[in-house]
């Protein structure tokens, strides 16, 4: 009987636990979900006051604020400074502050545009504000939209050099200062084959900021020109001071092409050797070894 009486009490105790069990795991599961209901609405409320407040900074919260870009100048944000310079320029079309936001924010859209047809059209548009900008008059840094209108042009292409050379030339006339400017200038004489210009002003750009890949522009147009020594001259600077791997083979590529053409075969053999050394495999290379090889009787 006491072994019964065990065996039941058990039986009981087990039974009536489950129960108990059962409302703990419930309210675990209770606790959880308003844990995870609490935290998400501390970032939605977090999320919502960031959101009030960027558009509060930024001015385009509604139509009675007053539309300012600064921040999101500031931020690189180019595609809401565009939109919201071009939505103020709806209302007030010479609006000289959305002129100069919408004219600068276009041309940066406009060079990190992959698509020809999307960059051509930000070009287009930057020119037009900054033109209207222009000609509505008093704007605070004249210099540099005359800068930034000269780049847009050359942007656009050799039909346009001239336009770009006008504003380039006005802006560097006027007291601008930029690493490139020189180099632009002479990359749009370029474009309109006039190359002593465009030597001219490379040269000037590499005194003050002579990178290796202006050196072996300075090699090409000074190759045009006939003037072979300074073109040596230059590729081989580019190639001694340069990290780029790429751009060190590219050097060697025209400096052994000018002592081919001058018909310095044995210089142009020792620099064919080693581009063929560094890329077994580019069949250029290879071509141009084997012409060297034929004009020195040599056979391979």
């Amino acid at each position: 009987m006491a072994t019964v009486n065990r065996t039941r009490l058990t039986g009981l105790s087990l039974f009536s636990m489950r129960p108990v069990r059962r409302r703990r795991k419930l309210r675990n599961i209770l606790y959880a979900a308003l844990v995870l209901v609490s935290f998400a609405a501390l970032i939605y409320l977090a999320v919502r006051k960031g959101v009030l407040l960027f558009r509060e900074r930024s001015g385009i919260f509604g139509d009675n604020d007053i539309i300012t870009v600064s921040d999101l100048w500031q931020l690189g944000n180019y595609v809401e400074v565009a939109a919201t310079a071009e939505k103020e320029l709806e209302k007030n079309p010479l609006d000289r502050n959305s002129l100069l936001y919408a004219g600068f924010s276009r041309f940066y859209l406009a060079i990190a545009r992959l698509s020809a047809e999307e960059r051509n059209s930000d070009l287009d548009r930057a020119i037009a504000h900054l033109r209207l900008l222009k000609a509505a008059g008093g704007a605070d840094n004249p210099a540099q939209v005359d800068y930034v209108l000269g780049k847009a042009y050359l942007f656009k292409g050799k039909y346009w050099a001239d336009l770009a050379i006008r504003y380039l030339q006005t802006s560097f006339d006027s007291g601008y200062e930029s690493e490139d400017i020189l180099e632009f200038i002479g990359r749009a004489y370029s474009m309109l084959d006039e190359v002593e210009n465009a030597l001219l002003w490379y040269e000037l750009a590499a005194e003050k900021h002579p990178t290796d890949r202006l050196l072996i522009t300075l090699g090409n147009e000074a190759f045009k020109l006939g003037r072979y020594e300074s073109a040596a001259e230059y590729y081989k600077r580019s190639i001694d001071t340069t990290k780029d791997e790429e751009l060190k083979n590219k050097g060697l590529s025209y400096l052994g092409q000018l002592y081919y053409d001058v018909g310095n075969f044995i210089m142009a053999k020792d620099i064919f050797e080693t581009l063929v050394d560094i890329e077994p495999n580019n069949q250029d290379y290879q071509f141009g070894l084997g012409e060297i090889y034929r004009q020195l009787g040599i056979s391979n």
